[in-house]
């Protein structure tokens, strides 16, 4: 019974978390503004939040770890996930927390995909900046990453998605 119970209440704690998500990105989507349609702003609180494109150059050689590219995109943590959130690798976040961090992003870009929002690059923005972009499909499953950062993260999410997709391939190659 008490089993029972606790399945429920994660259940209905999943269920106010997927809402707010929804009601987040509805808000976001209004302000979203110069992005294209392929990302969607959640919740910016600051108007200079997306910086102008700059011209970046992608390293002469191959990003070998994730740390790597923590570097070369100013990020204090990064995580690389599937759409069923299960956990790729992680830099400087705890397992066990990255384990339901990717659980819950994988949940709420599958809803947001659901109600046909943009969902290739999301854009969260308070003290820090942060942001979850679909990297590549490998067999069934699609890669997402999340970085997070504070002001100085780089956020030419073009510059960064090429970066975390070499960095992907290099560990596809790694496998074979």
């Amino acid at each position: 019974m008490d089993s029972y119970l606790l399945v429920i209440a994660l259940a209905i704690i999943s269920l106010a978390v997927a809402i707010a998500a929804l009601i987040l990105t509805i808000k976001g989507s209004k302000k979203m503004a110069g992005l294209g349609s392929e990302a969607l702003l959640m919740e910016p609180s600051q108007e200079n939040l997306v910086e102008v494109l700059e011209v970046r150059e992608l390293p002469a050689r191959r990003v070998n770890t994730l740390a790597e590219v923590a570097v070369l995109l100013r990020a204090e943590a990064l995580m690389i996930f599937d759409d069923q959130g299960l956990v790729v690798e992680t830099y400087n976040i705890a397992e066990e927390h990255g384990a339901r961090a990717a659980a819950s992003f994988a949940e709420l870009v599958n809803v947001l995909k659901s109600l046909g929002f943009p969902t290739r690059v999301l854009i969260f923005g308070n003290s820090i900046i942060s942001f979850i972009m679909e990297l590549k499909r490998v067999g069934d499953v699609t890669l997402y990453s999340l970085v997070i950062g504070g002001p100085k993260l780089v956020t030419d999410t073009k510059y960064a998605r090429e970066i975390l997709q070499e960095y992907v391939e290099s560990i596809i190659g790694r496998r074979r």
